[in-house]
């Protein structure tokens, strides 16, 4: 993989073409080219629709015969074609760039928890992202930032058998080794032993991934994170057999920020495919769900503000029959302070302050309300419930609505700034009153 300007651009949602065969712009968007958006070359264009054509299952994306197009409609990433271009899949909100996308995605990345069961977002360390930096240097300076948290938090080491035939005795003594080696050689011993050693397949991928990328990556600073990593496995071996090493991973609690950085090594060396929950295929690609990064990055502000909350709240049932329970419901987060209750569900859709009924998905204002009697029934300290549905900022809803229900339970809906995490004082003060 080479991190190059070879790049074809496309929006969630929007469909894919084929492109001019006289136009020589589609695989040079640098910039805001709008006649490059949403269209390839033949060949790229090809190599996706067969690839779809061939697979009996999710992909990514689907193609669309009637139309002779592809359409993205579950995932955000990127995807990398045969001779080294990317396709790169963005979060379409109106009003932003490519460059403000770009952004969005890499803010929503940095907030996922889709590659590691918990990964706390730092503002301090958040990296920069320049007017052309695609989807793969956003990768790559993720993955720096995790190994700088693994500079912070220190090195895995483990115990590592080892069979050598020494001049001391230690360990277990191999009598078969021993004697096929040392029939002559009388001061030796052939011994099995354990030695607590950093040469272990974890970090026989980091420092594999590291000499692979550092000759590929344009950003200064994610060279230099990468060379202090290497220093500091200056005595680790690189992977010989990826698959084993793969396979000898053993992370436990104390190790889990190795997991994230692991998996974009595997996806660097391997050029393997990840998409979350939905294992592999043999189309390099890294696709993730705008839903659920929607959903960390509303748990992220809430962490950064130290605002206490429940997340997939899973307390109440819809039905009872016989004494048992059936239907339980799940809730995004749940806020309980004193007497009071907010429910927040996050949804990754543009609302309209032009339209009437603004965009809202009418079975999402029937769930919500379900909820809220749920809780007023059964929390048995609760008296008022409230609902916040939040959405991303766009220049079409920018201001906090406030709506009632007919037993006038409030409603807000509240704007949320995903280019700039910083930007959400009046959501927090919702969240907090």
């Amino acid at each position: 993989m080479t991190i190059k300007n070879n790049v074809i651009v496309s929006y969630e949602h929007h469909k894919l073409y084929k492109c001019d065969e006289n136009c020589e712009n589609c695989t040079s968007c640098d910039g805001d080219y709008s006649c490059c958006i949403n269209f390839c070359k033949t060949a790229h264009f090809d190599e996706l629709r067969d690839y779809y054509l061939n697979k009996n299952f999710d992909c990514g994306f689907d193609y669309i015969l009637k139309e002779n197009c592809i359409k993205f409609d579950k995932y955000t990433g990127i995807i990398q074609l045969q001779d080294g271009t990317y396709l790169e899949i963005l979060p379409k909100l109106e009003g932003y760039s490519i460059t403000q996308s770009r952004k969005i995605f890499e803010n929503l990345v940095l907030a996922s928890h889709n590659l590691t069961k918990e990964y706390k977002h730092n503002k301090d360390t958040q990296s920069k992202t320049n007017k052309n930096k695609h989807i793969a240097e956003i990768f790559v300076s993720v993955f720096c930032m995790d190994i700088l948290k693994i500079l912070k938090r220190g090195i895995k080491k483990s115990y590592i058998r080892k069979s050598e035939n020494l001049c001391k005795y230690k360990g277990k003594l191999n009598f078969s080794e021993h004697i096929k080696h040392n029939i002559i050689t009388k001061n030796k011993f052939f011994v099995d032993y354990n030695e607590f050693s950093m040469d272990i397949a974890e970090n026989r991928i980091l420092k594999s991934a590291c000499l692979y990328l550092i000759k590929r990556t344009k950003s200064d600073e994610n060279k230099k994170v990468m060379r202090r990593l290497l220093i500091e496995l200056d005595d680790v071996s690189v992977c010989a057999n990826l698959d084993k090493d793969i396979q000898n991973i053993q992370i436990n609690r104390l190790h889990e920020y190795y997991t994230r950085p692991l998996k974009y090594a595997e996806f660097f060396l391997r050029q393997d495919n990840f998409i979350p929950n939905k294992g592999r295929i043999s189309l390099p690609a890294l696709l993730f769900p705008l839903n659920e990064m929607f959903e960390d990055y509303i748990e992220n502000i809430l962490k950064e503000n130290k605002i206490k909350y429940y997340s997939q709240y899973k307390k109440h049932y819809l039905v009872h029959k016989n004494n048992k329970e059936f239907f339980i419901t799940k809730m995004d987060f749940v806020i309980l302070k004193e007497n009071k209750a907010l429910i927040l569900d996050a949804k990754w859709k543009e609302l309209d302050i032009n339209d009437d009924k603004l965009g809202i998905n009418q079975n999402d204002l029937y769930q919500l309300f379900a909820y809220s009697e749920l809780i007023k029934n059964r929390e048995r300290n609760v008296e008022t419930v409230e609902i916040a549905l939040l959405y991303p900022k766009t220049n079409k809803f920018y201001e906090v609505i406030q709506l009632q229900y007919f037993n006038n339970t409030n409603i807000f809906l509240i704007p949320v700034n995903v280019e700039n995490p910083n930007d959400n004082e009046n959501s927090v003060q919702i969240f907090k009153s």
